[in-house]
């Protein structure tokens, strides 16, 4: 049995003008891939964060959820989708996210969990997820919203981003269903530092 949610059509942030430059998308290779999950890994230990359990934003927050979920040492990852795009072509359009999980997730009041995806765009979805989690029990003091990328015209800034970005991105596990003569390099100064 599916349990879906759909946020309120107030929660939901659409494009904002100026979020994409359209000069190509930014190539993210796996080893800077893995750099940015070291930062996150990093800035979650410096800042006392013990979690409970991951929860990953499918599809894109699964593979850096699974690395963090090692790295730090956390008992459990649970999943979570969140259907957010019209599909998976370069600047698809959004629409309302859609929260959908197939089981209940058992997570409630007390558990400290750290959420993970791989982009935050608008912070539609992080909203969506957040809201999840507040009907499940969880205490927002005890969530954690950690994403590789963000978007530089966000309104949501995760607690865990190791950078900003102003056009779209191709992912490691993207390059095999997406072309990428027309990327360019993932730009070193796209890296942040808290």
């Amino acid at each position: 049995m599916s349990a879906e949610q759909v946020a309120e059509p107030t929660a939901v942030a659409g494009e904002q003008p100026g979020m994409w430059t359209r000069q190509g998308p930014y190539l993210l290779d796996m080893a800077t891939f893995g750099q940015l999950l070291e930062d996150i890994a990093g800035e979650v230990r410096a800042a006392g964060f013990t979690p409970d359990a991951v929860l990953a934003v499918a599809r894109g927050g699964l593979a850096a959820g699974g690395y963090l979920t090692c790295a730090l040492d956390v008992p459990v990852m649970h999943t979570i989708r969140v259907r957010r795009t019209a599909d998976d072509s370069r600047y698809a359009a959004k629409q309302r996210p859609v929260v959908d999980t197939s089981v209940p997730l058992g997570l409630g009041a007390g558990d400290k969990v750290l959420v993970v995806d791989d982009i935050v765009g608008t912070g539609a979805t992080a909203d969506a997820v957040l809201e999840f989690l507040a009907a499940a029990g969880v205490a927002r003091e005890d969530v954690r919203f950690a994403a590789v990328v963000r978007n530089h015209r966000s309104g949501y800034v995760p607690e865990h981003c190791p950078a900003v970005i102003d056009d779209w991105i191709v992912f490691p596990w993207e390059t095999s269903r997406e072309a990428t003569d027309d990327c360019r390099p993932f730009p070193a100064a796209a890296r942040v530092h808290r």
